[in-house]
């Protein structure tokens, strides 16, 4: 049965981003205008990743999400990060636009679905790219994007917040928009509890190639998550990007270890 389920979910989620990437694609090819390419990716990507996570029985419970769902307001969305589902997770419930690791964008079929969702790729190493990467970021905020960062740059084993790389940050600051903090946690696998014999399964990190960890995934019946909206951090002119880091930070670590069952 875990083979056949396996198997099942691997075929259809095949579908899937093939026909993601030949819609994406065709809107790509033929508009050309940023924010016009921008509102389509940010309506296609959420409909495939909740078609995505209905395959994969990934459940999402949400708390609190009264600002991003109603509010007129753009943000720049920082969250821990714990799994590529994050961003489905994510983008199943708030149209965005994601900032990707510059290392993502060689990676099938990471980096191709990133591209086709709007996705920013950034290089983190080289100051003038850091710049570039900037002023690009704040050009999406001051479209009227919502655009998703994962301070941390990388996903963690759960058991604590990594410590956040702020240059990104200088984007919301200098287009005036505020930060919207978000905590990602994983509740339940297969309707257990999480826990360091079993985390593995959905975490992704040590070094575990995408595909192996992608096939164990696939073996699971049920994910249970939970994405909770923080209190925003209202941005100032004496808005500084280590007092906004500090306190994003602050947030979303105490939202996280708030209570049991986290790893």
């Amino acid at each position: 049965m875990t083979f056949i389920r396996k198997y099942t979910k691997a075929f259809i989620t095949f579908l899937l981003v093939i026909t993601f990437l030949m819609v994406s694609s065709f809107v790509d090819l033929i508009i050309r205008d940023k924010r016009k390419k921008l509102h389509y990716f940010s309506k296609i990507a959420p409909f495939y990743s909740q078609l995505a996570l209905i395959v994969w029985g990934v459940h999402v419970d949400t708390k609190n999400l009264n600002k991003l769902l109603n509010s007129n307001e753009n943000y720049l969305i920082v969250s821990n990060h714990l799994s590529y589902i994050d961003i489905q997770v994510i983008y199943s419930i708030v149209s965005s636009v994601f900032i990707a690791n510059s290392e993502l964008k060689n990676v099938f079929p990471l980096g191709a679905v990133t591209k086709y969702s709007g996705g920013v790729f950034v290089e983190r190493r080289n100051r003038a790219s850091l710049l570039k990467d900037i002023e690009n970021i704040k050009d999406i905020l001051n479209i009227g994007f919502d655009m998703v960062l994962f301070p941390e740059a990388t996903t963690s084993d759960g058991e604590k917040i990594l410590k956040f790389r702020t240059p990104f940050l200088i984007s919301a600051i200098e287009s005036n928009v505020n930060i919207q903090p978000i905590c990602i946690r994983y509740k339940k696998i297969n309707g257990e509890d999480i826990t360091t014999s079993n985390k593995h399964m959905v975490y992704f990190y040590g070094g575990i190639g995408f595909f192996d960890h992608f096939f164990r995934m696939l073996e699971l019946k049920s994910i249970t998550v939970e994405l909770e909206e923080l209190e925003t951090i209202e941005i100032t002119p004496e808005s500084s990007r280590k007092e906004v880091s500090d306190l994003a930070y602050k947030r979303i670590s105490d939202a996280y270890f708030r209570n049991d069952n986290v790893l």
